[in-house]
């Protein structure tokens, strides 16, 4: 997809959310919701995310990843506010670029530790959703029975997929570039590429799947300190079962390519939804989602500036390094 053709879509997917939400939500209930907001919430929201970031560094570097955890961060820090601006998470493409040019390594190992983070991250939602789902009776009420069959069959099918999908798509992607080779060798060679990042990722994933998956859940418990305190700030005092499940949409909004610029509009949309599914009002349900958004997006935004500043300083230090007089010379 050519570049304007990608960020006029990215506006208009944004601006169709932001109306929805504007359409079902009156605007004076957010106001007087956000009136409510109480600042000292921020502290915790900021520092649950700021070790989001340090669990994910640590998790790239167990998948592999050569650079260390100061330049890691860094390189995260980068990634995901990158994917929050550009449109339609055009951004993906950022963590790869970085890692080659900062250690040398692959396109493809740094593709395939996207994905299989990915995976992990799918994973990990859903089984914390399903638990989630179990530990609520009441919202399996409200929901209904066939609801809640539906999303408890899509939980076990994302988890089912971390061990399946690789194998499987690799497979297939293999097979249709053999068959496309001679009448296709474009799409072919484009199917290649895919199978190889599959065959990556199953091969990153037998190695370090273990402590890959121990930093992915202590992301996910300080990810669920961060959506508490967005919640509690606008004062939605709920329990750690509807936090989850309340966040569980918008958590997946961010992994698929449904955002729009900024992430602004499906996030708030999935995060608002996702609440009053679990019996919050609709008001101080968008008034959380504005904050958490807001609140995280300045943090990786400032994250990443500092990560730029220092790779900047230290790339002008190493231009004005005088040059080491040799011993002939004297």
């Amino acid at each position: 997809m050519r570049t304007p053709l990608r960020i006029a879509l990215g506006i208009a997917l944004t601006a169709a959310l932001v109306a929805i939400i504007v359409a079902f939500v009156p605007v004076e209930r957010v106001r007087e919701a956000l009136r409510s907001f109480d600042p000292v919430w921020l502290a915790p929201l900021v520092a649950c995310y700021a070790l989001t970031f340090a669990c994910r560094a640590a998790r790239f570097r167990a998948l592999g990843i050569p650079l260390g955890f100061g330049a890691m961060y860094g390189v995260v820090s980068a990634y995901q506010f990158l994917v929050r601006v550009l449109p339609l998470r055009s951004g993906e493409a950022a963590l790869p670029v970085l890692v080659k040019r900062l250690c040398g390594a692959s396109l493809a190992h740094g593709f395939a530790a996207i994905a299989l983070s990915h995976l992990l991250d799918l994973a990990a939602l859903a089984l914390a959703a399903l638990l989630a789902l179990l530990a609520a009776p009441d919202v399996r009420a409200t929901i209904g029975p066939v609801w809640t069959t539906l999303i408890g069959v899509g939980l076990v099918a994302m988890v089912l997929g971390y061990f399946f999908l690789p194998a499987t798509a690799g497979a297939v992607a293999s097979r249709l570039a053999r068959r496309l080779r001679a009448k296709r060798p474009g799409a072919a060679d484009r199917l290649d590429g895919i199978a190889h990042t599959l065959g990556e990722i199953r091969s990153i994933s037998h190695r370090v799947a273990g402590l890959a998956a121990v930093w992915t859940a202590l992301a996910w418990v300080a990810a669920v300190g961060t959506f508490w305190s967005a919640a509690e700030s606008i004062g939605i005092t709920v329990g750690p079962a509807r936090v989850v499940l309340g966040s569980a949409a918008a958590v997946l909004a961010g992994v698929l390519p449904v955002s729009g610029v900024g992430t602004f509009g499906a996030f708030e949309g999935a995060w608002a939804g996702g609440f009053v599914l679990v019996g919050v009002p609709s008001g101080p349900a968008v008034a959380s989602a504005l904050v958490m958004s807001a609140a995280t997006f300045l943090y990786a935004g400032a994250a990443a500036g500092a990560f730029a500043w220092i790779r900047l300083r230290a790339g002008r230090g190493e231009t004005a390094a005088p040059p080491v007089a040799s011993k002939d010379a004297t």
